[in-house]
């Protein structure tokens, strides 16, 4: 399968001042792989990872039906923890050149990696993640513990629970 290159990548940060990404090292999805430097094509994708989270108390993923796909969702279980390392950054446009995506890892086509420093092209200033976030049409839901242990061992991926979760406005 072949996939049209984008553009552009986008790449966020909560550091508004990164002049060239390296590949890092504590960053590493895969060690035979080594580090690089992420990025996607999608900017809404791209504003999901403006607060730093983990994965122990937030997810990030949207459902398709092989057909269509729902907008990009984010799950946390810890509003206070979530809103307290919300400082706002940047989604940094990045040029296509030396990215390419593995399909068998990570977010596959969503996720696009450079073994090389990227200098980004433009930076867009966001005072808050969450509002960037939603703003560009990511669902933002805060949930219970419970709700997001729930989630995390449905077998559907936790579709049918947030699917009928109302985001915030």
């Amino acid at each position: 399968m072949t996939k049209q290159i984008p553009k552009v990548l986008y790449h966020s940060s909560p550091n508004i001042n990164i002049d060239i990404f390296e590949p890092r090292k504590e960053k590493v999805r895969d060690p035979e792989e080594g580090p690089v430097v992420f990025a996607t094509p999608d900017k809404a994708l791209a504003a999901a990872f403006l607060v730093r989270t983990d994965g122990s108390w937030v997810k990030i993923g949207r459902f398709s039906d092989g057909k269509t796909q729902t907008p990009w969702h984010l799950v946390t279980k810890n509003k206070r923890r979530f809103r307290k390392r919300d400082k706002g950054g940047a989604i940094y446009h990045l040029p296509t050149t030396g990215f390419t995506f593995d399909l068998d890892k990570g977010m596959g086509d969503m996720e696009w990696t450079n073994k090389n420093s990227v200098k980004p092209i433009k930076k867009e200033v966001f005072t808050s993640g969450e509002q960037a976030m939603k703003d560009l049409g990511v669902n933002v839901y805060f949930v219970d513990r419970k709700t997001f242990k729930a989630i995390n061992e449905s077998d559907d991926h936790g579709r049918s629970i947030i699917l009928g979760l109302k985001a915030e406005k």
